[in-house]
């Protein structure tokens, strides 16, 4: 369960970074809707990832494998780190 409210951290932390990372200046319809569609995925991608690893994945151990990968994979690093301005 540990595991679990790690994830749900990284969601809130994704969605925190989204929101204080936005893009400015993009005029483009498309690019817009593209970069609305990625914001999405990465507020949403732990907790897929979480809950792909518990319906997929039957072995203890590859299962706590993958999810560990996945707290890696997943690391919030624009919200620690920022993203340079434009």
């Amino acid at each position: 369960m540990i595991i679990g409210a790690l994830y749900l951290g990284y969601v809130a932390a994704w969605l925190f970074a989204v929101q204080a990372n936005q893009l400015i200046g993009i005029d483009d319809k498309f690019q817009q809707a593209m970069s609305k569609f990625g914001e999405f995925f990465a507020i949403v991608a732990p907790a897929l990832w979480f809950f792909t690893v518990f319906s997929q994945v039957t072995s203890t151990r590859w299962r706590f494998v993958a999810l560990a990968i996945g707290l890696v994979i997943l690391f919030p690093f624009p919200l620690f780190f920022g993203v340079p301005a434009q």
